[in-house]
């Protein structure tokens, strides 16, 4: 039991930068010296032992312990203590009734296959407990006096909330007990300032359409225009047909048309907007979208629990974000060495670029991991932008050296064709045209399942996918991530990964693990490959339907193969979704979403016409600057100040800081700033 009163009472420190997918910000930076904090009464067997945390960090976030507080003696039901955010009073009492002492056991239901803790021993009707919760979590409580009698029961419990557990003897027994949960105060409703954020959002939202429905931005422009006497700017129009060609100019042409653009006045010519390269809005809507989803959970998320990141299997909002972004990855990836490569453009050049471009990746990674802590002898080495360099790099690799020139628009000349066989391969020629990329992304897959369900290690079995510690009552304590976590430590060894994994804090598991893991890049290359289809479907087919039906038909496929892998459960199955292991059926379920999220945004923005990506689309084509400075400069005012511990002013903080990147990046997009690697 000196593990559990270890694992009950230490602090929470999963909200450490780095600590998430996306490093996450939300912390108190404030050093204190090593403290001591000892359990006010010790179970009878552990009275000699001394138990205590040592920490070098204060984070905002200590109520993200299970247990937070612990004290016994007389219940004083007026107690005036007050509670931190996410947390809640419980006091247990005994019935006058009952004269043996009783064992105080609870269970973190989240705590999948996790045993019983001990809280205490020496429960009685002369000596009750009050126990301070962390209501993130639901718990199992149990008291017994002997296996067969007991009593136990479910809590659920809400924000600031006092409670008040009895333990009585059964009314139709004296050999059993029975046990009753009343409620003394009536918590908070945590989820008030969320819906409220939430309706706001959607009322601007609506409005944003309606405006762009009746041209308002288009009447603001003109009356201004009016007013100022301007000539307004006129921008090129431009075509999102992603097959279409410019066209070709003889030299005659050429010289024309330059000599009669020399002509046109200095004052035409500075009211000509030259559009960027041609994209799909609806793309980098989407993009922007998940940035800035990804910095509101980076931010703190408004401390709700849907915001962070799983304890292990299963998943959360904030799981879907990178996923997210890897499956863009991919998506991109088509429409950028598509024309180079039908342009002929030399292999070699383009591997040059990709090797290029994953270094500076892994190097802004590496940098980003030092901007609290230089020290070269613990410092992290993986990272978010590291896993995505060894992604990009990857896949960008095997599409430029398997693509051929023209490959895009095979088929197309059979599209009237009335052979079966021909009408088969119009049907799936985004498949079936590239047969090598597709054995090669499977052939990876297969390596990484041989080698997490056939390859034992230490004392860990084969197909270990547990976070260790408490998990199977600690049968494999320090098998935590099982072989992707051996791989790591084995590479990089322990100092230079992730220490406090998410995992910690429910499950107690004690070796470091690293999210962005180096064998979990397997699978996401699988997740960006998947992406790649999507960008094929965009670039073969020439009409909304065909491209449509492709689309949602991925991500029905995609779903319910990753959920089939988890027998249906999506947090057990023989591949649990975990974004840590970054698991296959993680990739599947996470690329379903992505077609689909995609696919509502290509019908309302490049489709219907409906909406003009606005203001998605200002970070989305300046991604990797905002991703960068909004990590750089979390901490720094008017991104971030310190607000008051609640729900409500958290959640204000996160949406403000989402708004200032918005801004930022709506500067950088009208002043034609654009940065990538």
């Amino acid at each position: 039991m000196q593990f559990l009163l270890f694992y009950l009472f230490e602090f929470s420190i999963a909200q450490q930068i780095g600590g998430t997918s996306m490093e996450s910000t939300h912390y108190d930076r404030r050093l204190f010296q090593q403290k001591q904090c000892y359990a006010p009464h010790q179970p009878k067997e552990l009275d000699q032992s001394n138990y205590y945390i040592t920490t070098q960090l204060i984070f905002r976030n200590q109520h993200d312990r299970l247990v937070t507080r612990v004290s016994s003696g007389a219940i004083d039901l007026n107690n005036t203590r007050p509670l931190g955010i996410d947390q809640a009073s419980i006091n247990i009492t005994v019935d006058q009734q009952i004269v043996n002492d009783l064992t105080l056991y609870i269970q973190v239901i989240e705590c999948i296959d996790c045993p019983y803790e001990v809280i205490t021993q020496d429960l009685s009707s002369t000596k009750s407990i009050e126990l301070t919760l962390n209501t993130k979590f639901n718990y199992r409580i149990r008291v017994e006096l002997n296996p067969t009698s007991s009593c136990q029961d479910t809590l659920i419990l809400y924000e600031h909330g006092y409670y008040r557990f009895d333990v009585k003897l059964s009314s139709t027994t004296n050999s059993t007990f029975q046990c009753l949960l009343t409620r003394q105060r009536s918590p908070n409703n945590v989820y008030i300032p969320l819906i409220v954020g939430g309706v706001i959002l959607l009322v601007l939202f609506v409005a944003c359409l309606v405006a762009q429905r009746f041209k308002f931005r288009t009447f603001l422009i003109n009356l201004r225009n009016r007013v100022s006497d301007r000539v307004p700017p006129q921008e090129s129009a431009q075509s999102y047909d992603l097959q279409s060609r410019a066209p070709v100019t003889t030299n005659n042409e050429a010289d024309t048309s330059t000599a009669t653009a020399k002509q046109q006045s200095a004052h035409e010519m500075s009211n000509v907007l030259v559009p960027r390269s041609k994209r799909l809005l609806s793309l980098d809507a989407f993009r922007g979208f998940t940035l800035i989803a990804m910095i509101f959970v980076n931010y703190g998320g408004g401390g709700y629990v849907q915001f962070e990141h799983a304890p292990w299997h299963g998943i959360t909002i904030a799981d879907v974000v990178f996923p997210f972004f890897v499956w863009m990855l991919g998506t991109s990836l088509v429409f950028s060495l598509k024309n180079a490569i039908d342009k002929d453009v030399s292999k070699k050049f383009l591997l040059k670029k990709i090797a290029v471009r994953t270094l500076k990746l892994l190097l802004i990674g590496f940098i980003l991991n030092t901007r609290f802590k230089i020290d070269f002898a613990v410092v992290r080495f993986l990272g978010v932008l590291q896993r995505f360099g060894i992604v990009y790099g990857v896949i960008a690799t095997i599409e430029v050296l398997c693509t051929r020139p023209k490959q895009y628009s095979l088929g197309t000349e059979i599209s009237t064709g009335t052979n079966k066989a021909k009408q088969f391969l119009r049907l799936f020629r985004d498949i079936l045209h590239f047969p090598l990329q597709w054995l090669i992304n499977l052939a990876l897959v297969l390596i990484w399942l041989l080698v997490v369900y056939l390859v034992p290690f230490e004392n860990c079995p084969a197909g270990y996918l547990g976070p260790g510690g408490l998990h199977e009552n600690g049968k494999y304590i320090n098998c935590t991530g099982g072989i992707t976590g051996y791989i790591d430590r084995m590479i990089f060894t322990e100092q230079h990964l992730y220490q406090y994994p998410t995992c910690r804090v429910v499950y107690g598991c004690k070796p470091p693990f690293d999210p962005e893991n180096l064998f979990g890049a397997l699978p996401t290359i699988f997740l960006a490959f998947l992406g790649v289809q999507a960008g094929r479907i965009l670039a073969v087919y020439q009409t909304d339907v065909e491209r449509l039906v492709r689309l949602f038909s991925w991500s029905i496929l995609t779903t319910a193969i990753g959920v089939g892998l988890t027998a249906g459960t999506l947090t057990g199955g023989p591949m649990p979704l975990n974004k840590n292991l970054w698991t296959l059926s993680f990739s599947f379920f996470t690329a379903g979403l992505a077609f689909a999220g995609f696919s509502i945004m290509y019908i309302l923005i490049d489709m219907l016409k409906w909406w003009n990506a606005t203001p998605f689309q200002y970070p989305g084509s300046n991604s990797i600057l905002i991703y960068i400075t909004h990590l750089v400069f979390a901490t720094y005012f008017p991104v971030q100040w310190q607000v008051v511990d609640t729900h409500a002013a958290h959640l204000a903080m996160g949406l403000w800081g989402c708004v200032f990147w918005i801004i930022v990046a709506y500067i950088f997009y009208k002043k034609r700033i654009f940065v990538v690697l």
